[in-house]
C-alpha cells in the first residue's frame, strides 16, 4: 500500500503549472447580494476597487505586549503604497495621480483624521499623516511645489487631542490643524446638513480612518465611513444610523471631493467592541496569516490599506478585523453592513431599500495589490468571479525574498465558503514536506508557510509543489524557493 504523504511523481507533476481540477459546480451568488456595474462612482474615485494592501512586520517594535509604532517605517510604508497604488516611481508624480486633472498649486487639499475619540494608541500616528503631507508637497506644478500651507488637517467631535498627539506646528510646519466646527449657509451636504469648514474651503479630501469597532446601532465599526462623523452632525438613532452613514458618503461634498481612502492599520480595535475610543487588541492570527515567523501573541496588524475607492477600503479593512480571530468570520458580500452593501449598489440592503452605487464591495472584482515586508508581490487576484456567478478556483504562491514567508493565496465556489481547505507541500519525488489548513471565509484567502518541514527544519533550496483540496475541489501550483 502506497504511503499517503507520498504520491507518484509522475502523476502528481501532470498539470501542477497553476492548473486546477474541480469537479464540483459553482454556486451561482444570490442576486440578492450580486453588485451592479459601478456607472455612478464619485469624481475622485479614479480607480475602482484597486487596492494597496501594505503589511509589514517592521512598522512596530514589540516589547512582549506593548507596541510602538516606528515614524521612519510608517513613512516607507505611505510612500511605498501611493506608489504601487498609481504605478509611478516619483512620489510626487504618485501623489499628483491620484487627483483629478483639475489639482493645481493653489488648491486646498482636507485630510480627515480620527483623533477625538480614539485612543492614543490606534489613532493615526502624526508620523503617518506627515509622510501623507510631505508626499503632497512634492508634487511639481511647473517648477512650483504644492504649498504646505494649502494643506488642511482636521477633526470635530470628541475632544481636542490635536496637540496630544502630536499634530503641531513644530512637526507639521505650515501645514494648517485645525479642531473645526460646523460651517453655516451650507447647501451642498448630504442631507442638507451642514459640515466641517475646513471641508467646505477645500477642493479634495482625503479621508484617514483607523479599524475599530462601535455599538450595534452602527453595525458594530468605526471606520472610514463613521470617520465622516467628524465632518457631519452625529446620528447614533438604531434605525436610522446605516441609512445616514450611507448618504453622507454617497452624495454631496464627501463623495465629490474625496480623492483617497486610507486606512492606519498599524494598531486595531476589535469589531463591535462598542466605543470608537476602544483600546487596541492584538491581532496575531491575522498577521500569522501574513508572516508564519511572527510568534508573539500580542502582535498588531502592522497594515496599511490604501484605495480611491473608499468602499474597497471599508471592506478590505472589514476583512482584515475578521481575520483577527482564531476562528475568522467571513467576509462576504452578504456579510459586509449595511451602509456598505447599500452604498456598493447591492440593492434591499437597509429598511428604505435605497442603493447607491460609489465602488467595489465584491472582492473578486477587486484588484489587491500586496505588499508584505517590503517586498511587492502585484495583483493577487484581479477579476475573479466567473460570467455565471460565483468565484473561479485559483491558487497562487509568493515567495517573499529574503525572509523565510511563503505567502499563498487561494479563491474558490461560494459554495465552499465556510468550509476548511487543506494544503499539502510536496517536494519533486513526491514526498509530503508540510501539510498546512485553511479556512474558506470570502473570495481571496491566504496562508502563510514559514518554509520548516513537518519537524521545524527549513527546507532547502528548490522547487515544490503545493496541493490545496477542499471536498472535491483540488488545485495545484509549482513553485520555488531561493534564498
Amino acid at each position: 500500500m502506497k504511503n499517503d504523504s507520498t504520491i507518484s511523481r509522475r502523476t502528481f507533476l501532470k498539470g501542477t503549472a497553476a492548473t486546477a481540477a474541480v469537479t464540483i459546480a459553482q454556486g451561482a451568488t444570490s442576486n440578492a447580494f450580486a453588485q451592479q456595474d459601478v456607472p455612478d462612482k464619485g469624481p475622485g474615485n479614479k480607480w475602482p476597487g484597486r487596492v494597496v494592501i501594505n503589511f509589514d512586520k517592521n512598522a512596530v517594535t514589540m516589547d512582549g505586549a506593548k507596541g510602538t509604532a516606528v515614524p521612519e517605517m510608517l513613512k516607507t510604508m505611505v510612500d511605498k503604497s501611493i506608489q504601487v497604488l498609481t504605478e509611478k516611481e516619483d512620489i510626487g508624480e504618485a501623489w499628483k495621480a491620484v487627483f483629478p486633472a483639475s489639482l493645481t498649486a493653489q488648491s486646498i487639499i482636507a485630510i480627515k483624521i480620527p483623533l477625538g475619540c480614539a485612543d492614543q494608541k490606534i489613532a493615526p500616528h502624526w508620523s503617518f499623516v506627515k509622510a501623507i503631507t510631505d508626499g503632497l508637497q512634492k508634487m511639481d506644478f511647473n517648477g512650483t511645489k504644492f504649498p504646505g500651507s494649502n494643506i488642511t488637517i482636521y477633526d470635530m467631535r470628541c475632544n481636542n487631542r490635536l496637540a496630544d498627539y502630536g499634530y503641531t506646528s513644530a512637526n507639521f510646519g505650515n501645514v494648517k490643524i485645525v479642531y473645526d466646527s460646523e460651517g453655516t449657509g451650507a447647501t451642498d451636504g448630504a442631507k442638507g446638513l451642514q459640515y466641517a469648514k475646513s471641508l467646505k474651503a477645500a477642493n479634495f479630501l482625503i479621508n484617514v480612518f483607523r479599524p475599530g469597532g462601535h455599538g450595534a446601532y452602527v453595525e458594530g465599526l468605526t471606520l472610514g465611513f463613521k470617520n465622516h462623523y467628524g465632518t457631519y452632525k452625529v446620528d447614533h438613532n438604531a434605525s436610522s444610523a446605516p441609512g445616514y452613514l450611507r448618504d453622507i458618503n454617497c452624495t454631496g461634498v464627501v463623495l465629490n471631493k474625496n480623492v483617497l481612502s486610507v486606512c492606519y492599520g498599524i494598531f486595531g480595535a476589535a469589531e463591535s467592541s462598542g466605543s470608537p475610543g476602544s483600546s487596541a487588541i492584538p491581532y496575531y492570527y491575522y498577521a500569522r496569516k501574513i508572516d508564519s515567523t511572527i510568534t508573539n501573541e500580542s502582535y498588531p496588524p502592522c497594515t496599511i490599506i490604501m484605495s480611491t475607492d473608499p468602499i474597497t477600503a471599508e471592506m478590505q479593512t472589514i476583512k482584515m478585523m475578521r481575520l483577527a480571530p482564531k476562528e475568522p468570520k467571513d467576509y462576504t458580500v452578504a456579510s459586509m453592513p449595511k451602509y456598505l452593501k447599500a452604498s456598493g449598489g447591492v440593492s434591499d440592503a437597509t429598511d428604505d431599500k435605497k442603493t447607491y452605487n460609489i465602488g467595489i464591495i465584491d472582492e473578486s472584482k477587486m484588484d489587491i495589490r500586496q505588499i508584505i515586508n517590503g517586498q511587492v508581490i502585484g495583483t493577487v487576484i484581479k477579476n475573479n468571479r466567473t460570467a455565471l456567478g460565483g468565484y473561479s478556483p485559483n491558487i497562487g504562491v509568493h515567495k517573499i525574498k529574503g525572509q523565510n514567508v511563503t505567502l499563498i493565496h487561494y479563491s474558490l465556489p461560494d459554495v465552499k465558503i465556510g468550509s476548511e481547505a487543506k494544503l499539502d507541500i510536496f517536494d519533486l519525488r513526491g514526498s509530503l514536506v508540510r501539510s498546512l489548513s485553511g479556512f474558506i471565509a470570502g473570495a481571496v484567502n491566504n496562508v502563510s508557510w514559514d518554509e520548516k518541514d513537518t519537524l521545524g527544519k527549513l527546507v532547502n533550496n528548490g522547487t515544490y509543489i503545493l496541493r490545496l483540496s477542499s471536498g472535491k475541489v483540488n488545485l495545484s501550483e509549482q513553485f520555488t524557493i531561493i534564498r
